[in-house]
């Protein structure tokens, strides 16, 4: 048994609360009908077309685009300090997702999710924070 740790920064919380969710389409007439197919949507993860752009926003940093980038083929770029440190966090996210997801659903009545770590059994996954 293993003990899984997450650490969840401000920043991470902000990007955590605007994670773009997508109805996925099913080939099943009855799954689509009466259930829902509900996923993340990894390809527009914050629901945008460019990822610097919809994390700076998401940080309230995007006035820190250099300027004259607006309109490039990859969207708004940033200093390459800026531009690591989002790399660096969305990358935090995608590869925590499965326990950022079990975190948003054992905390929502617990008064929802702080800054801080937190840590669970992997046998059991059930979340505390430290």
């Amino acid at each position: 048994m293993a003990l899984l740790k997450v650490e969840l920064t401000e920043d991470i919380l902000k990007l955590i609360s605007c994670i773009h969710f997508e109805n996925f389409p099913r080939e099943d007439e009855f799954e689509t009908k009466y259930r829902l197919n509900v996923g993340i949507d990894f390809a527009s993860l914050y629901g945008g077309s460019f990822i610097f752009e919809d994390i700076s926003f998401i940080l309230g940093r995007y006035d820190e685009h250099l300027p004259g980038t607006e309109n490039d083929s990859l969207g708004p770029r940033f200093s390459p300090e800026f531009e690591e440190y989002m790399w660096t966090i969305d990358s935090y996210v995608v590869e925590h997702i499965q326990d950022i997801e079990e975190l948003v659903h054992q905390f929502c009545n617990k008064g929802g999710l702080t800054p801080g770590t937190y840590v669970a059994k992997s046998n059991v996954r059930f979340w505390e924070k430290k």
